[in-house]
C-alpha cells in the first residue's frame, strides 16, 4: 500500500538511536486501560484517541452491545456476527487513514490465524441460522489491533511519544440490516467499548557523553487492508491485488451472496483458487481451493472460519518468509482468481480479499 500522506512520526524530534536490542533493555512494557466509550449505535461513527505515550504495539477492544428482538423468533444474526457489527476500523494518524483499515471480521480472521484457532474466554453470541427469542440478548466479543506485525521483534510499532501526532482508531458501526436478518428487527440497543493499549515505555542512554533516546526498529508499518470485489457470474472471477511497495505477508478471500451478506459460498465449493501475474503466470494454483482450505486447517489447527464466514489464506510468513516473500509492487497485473462453481447464484455477490503487509515507513 502506499506510504499515507499524512504518516505517523518515527521520530521523536531530537537525539535518538534505533536500536532493537537495546531497546529491549531499557523499556517497560505496559498495558493502559483507556476511557470506555459508549456505542455510538447502527450505521454510526466514532473515534478513539490514543494517548501519546510510548511505543504503541496493541490495542484491543472489548465490545459488549446489548439488544431486544422486536418479535418472537423473527429475527436472526448474519454470518459473521458478532464481529459483522463493526464494518470498518481505522487507524489513524492526524486523521488520515492509510496503515489499518478493514472490517472486525478480517482482523478476528488475522487473530485466528497468529494464534492458530484460539478458544475465546469472553465470546457470547446468539447462534447462527437460530431465531432470536423476544429477549434481552448480550453479545460481547474481542477485537485485536496489531499494530506491530508481532510482540517480538516490534518491527510495525508506532511512536504514540510525538506532540506532532494524534493517534486514533476510527470505528464505523453496520447499519441493522447489515447485521440482522428476519423480520422487524431489533430494539432497545446499548453497548460500550472497553478498550486498551500495549505500549513500550522510551529509555535514554548516554553517547559520548550526550543523553540518546532509544527506540526500537521504526523502518516499517505494519498495514491491512481489505477489497470488495463485485461477483456477477461464475467461472474464473478475478480480484485485483493492491500493488504495494512492500512485503506480501499474508492474503485471504471469503465470497458474500445475497443482500447485506445474508449468505456464504463456501470455499470447499471453488473450483479453484489461484494467484495470478503478467497475465497467465499462476506459481500458485491450488485445484480445487479444497486443497488450500484443508492446508490452512493443518497450519491453523483448523479451517479459518469465524461465526460462519469461511477464509482462504494464502499465507507467505507460515514457513519461510523471506524466501516466500512476494512483493506486490514487481509484479504486474497481480491478481486472485476464483473458480465460482456453475451452479452458484450470486444476488449482490462480492468478492471480500484483504493483504496484509509490512512496507517502508518513508
Amino acid at each position: 500500500m502506499p506510504t499515507p500522506a499524512n504518516t505517523p512520526a518515527t521520530t521523536t524530534g531530537g537525539r535518538e538511536i534505533q536500536n532493537p536490542q537495546l531497546f529491549d533493555t531499557l523499556t517497560e512494557r505496559q498495558a493502559m486501560p483507556q476511557t470506555v466509550a459508549a456505542f455510538a449505535g447502527f450505521a454510526k461513527g466514532q473515534r478513539l484517541i490514543i494517548e501519546k505515550v510510548g511505543v504503541l504495539a496493541r490495542i484491543r477492544l472489548l465490545v459488549k452491545v446489548t439488544f431486544t428482538p422486536k418479535e418472537e423468533e423473527k429475527a436472526e444474526v448474519r454470518p459473521g456476527f458478532p464481529w459483522k457489527l463493526i464494518k470498518e476500523i481505522a487507524l489513524q494518524a492526524n486523521g488520515v487513514t492509510g496503515i489499518i483499515d478493514c472490517n472486525a471480521l478480517v482482523l478476528e480472521q488475522r487473530r485466528r490465524r497468529v494464534y492458530r484457532n484460539p478458544v475465546s474466554a469472553i465470546l457470547k453470541t446468539p447462534k447462527q441460522a437460530t431465531k432470536l427469542k423476544k429477549e434481552a440478548i448480550t453479545t460481547e466479543f474481542v477485537v485485536e489491533i496489531p499494530v506491530a506485525h508481532d510482540m517480538l521483534s516490534l518491527i510495525g510499532a508506532l511512536l504514540a511519544q510525538n506532540e506532532e501526532t494524534t493517534l486514533s482508531v476510527l470505528i464505523n458501526w453496520a447499519s441493522e440490516a447489515e447485521v440482522f436478518g428476519g423480520a422487524d428487527g431489533v430494539e432497545k440497543v446499548e453497548g460500550e467499548v472497553l478498550w486498551g493499549t500495549t505500549v513500550f515505555s522510551i529509555g535514554s542512554t548516554v553517547v559520548g557523553k550526550q543523553e540518546v533516546t532509544v527506540l526500537p526498529d521504526l523502518s516499517a508499518f505494519h498495514g491491512i487492508v481489505q477489497s470488495e470485489t463485485q461477483l456477477n457470474a461464475t467461472g474464473q472471477r478475478n480480484a485485483e491485488l493492491i500493488r504495494t511497495a512492500g512485503q506480501l505477508l499474508c492474503y485471504t478471500a471469503t465470497v458474500f451472496n445475497k443482500a447485506n451478506g445474508a449468505a456464504v459460498l463456501s470455499p470447499a465449493e471453488w473450483t479453484s483458487f489461484k494467484i495470478e501475474y503478467g497475465g497467465n503466470k499462476d506459481p500458485l494454483n491450488w485445484t480445487p481451493a479444497a486443497q488450500l482450505l484443508e492446508e490452512n486447517a493443518d497450519d491453523y489447527d483448523g479451517a479459518l472460519n469465524v461465526e460462519g464466514v469461511s477464509f482462504l489464506a494464502v499465507d507467505n510468513e507460515r514457513d519461510n518468509p523471506s524466501r516466500d516473500m512476494i512483493i506486490p509492487e514487481s509484479l504486474t497485473e497481480l491478481r486472485a482468481v476464483l473458480g465460482i462453481p456453475a451452479g452458484f447464484k450470486p444476488e449482490e455477490a462480492q468478492i471480500l480479499t484483504s493483504q496484509e503487509t509490512l512496507y517502508p515507513a518513508v
